[in-house]
């Protein structure tokens, strides 16, 4: 089940945690829009902490939102010389990412399938995974601002204006999908979102629970506004980085904030409807999860254990094979 990113944050429907783009699937998630984190974001992060999300293998380790440099292949159609630079930091880092980290993956796993054995559990029991997903992607965040910084610095003044156009695509996709229609439309979507989530993990949602989910969404706060605005404002700066990429140390000093954490720009009132609906969501998985009957808890058990086991086999294999497991 999602922990409190998906639909936990700044909007009534949005997450808390970096965000970006696709790396090796087929999935494709918004490119370099740090601040404003999607759903799925968030999911990643608590797919990998406590793999109550919604995601696959490939999603889990791959599919990290914060591995952004990865993501300017998707938005930017990059020459032979530039793929060959991609492909050899994608190698080292995927290598460093699945020595460091796969091995925790696969341990704090086993930790929740322990722990949603027991009858009930409550939000304070469920934070501390949200809060181990959190450093993973502080800590992988900083670790690919070098790798970030060299295949930005290469892009051409063409390329840059084919960035800046998927920003703005990206901006009408996501405002298309979260912002227009009326309140009860995106309530009523907001809802769908969480219980197909939901169902990935435990099957079907009961009436009990459907309910449950319906009243968490109209408590949350509305944030979307303000993530849009802190999204916008990150991809801004890193447009207006990109135009002093021609020189090394400009350049640097105008990048390493971007992958620094950005809640010190948000304002008040955002960063405070975050944290509420973080809250809210923590508050939300638990009650699903104690409202669950015996055959959802079995189906939840499997699928923790079975991706638990794909991150046991993974780790640590060397970059081709960990490459080829994942699908590229």
């Amino acid at each position: 089940m999602p922990l409190a990113g998906g639909e936990a944050a700044r909007e009534p429907g949005r997450s808390e945690l970096p965000a970006g783009g696709r790396i090796l699937t087929a999935m494709r998630l918004p490119l370099l829009s740090l601040p404003g984190r999607s759903p799925r974001a968030a999911l990643a992060l608590l797919c990998v902490a406590l793999a109550l999300g919604g995601c696959s293998l490939r999603f889990a380790y791959s599919e990290l939102d914060w591995l952004v440099p990865w993501y300017v292949r998707d938005y930017v159609t990059l020459d032979a010389g530039q793929r060959s630079v991609f492909d050899a930091r994608l190698a080292a880092r995927l290598d460093w990412h699945c020595r460091t980290h796969v091995p925790e993956y696969a341990a704090t796993l086993r930790e929740a399938q322990a722990l949603l054995a027991r009858e009930t559990v409550d939000a304070a029991q469920l934070a501390p995974f949200l809060a181990s997903g959190e450093a993973w992607s502080a800590e992988v965040l900083a670790k690919l601002e070098p790798d970030a910084r060299v295949l930005l610095a290469g892009l051409t003044n063409e390329q840059v204006d084919e960035l800046r156009q998927a920003f703005a695509r990206g901006e009408r996709e996501s405002r298309k999908e979260f912002a227009d229609g009326s309140a009860a439309d995106q309530d009523a979507a907001r809802i769908k979102r969480m219980e197909k989530r939901l169902q990935r993990w435990f099957g079907r949602m009961t009436p009990a629970q459907r309910e449950r989910i319906a009243a968490w969404s109209a408590e949350l706060s509305p944030t979307t506004e303000a993530w849009l605005a802190q999204r916008t404002r990150w991809q801004g700066a890193l447009l207006e980085a990109l135009q002093v990429r021609a020189d090394d140390a400009a350049f640097a000093a105008r990048i390493a904030p971007l992958f620094a954490p950005q809640q010190a720009h948000w304002p008040p009132a955002y960063r405070d409807g975050v944290a509420r609906n973080r809250v809210l969501t923590l508050a939300l998985l638990a009650d699903v999860f104690n409202l669950a009957p015996a055959a959802q808890r079995q189906h939840l058990d499997r699928e923790l254990d079975a991706l638990a086991a794909q991150f046991e086999s993974l780790a640590c294999a060397a970059p081709a094979r960990l490459s080829a497991a994942l699908g590229r």
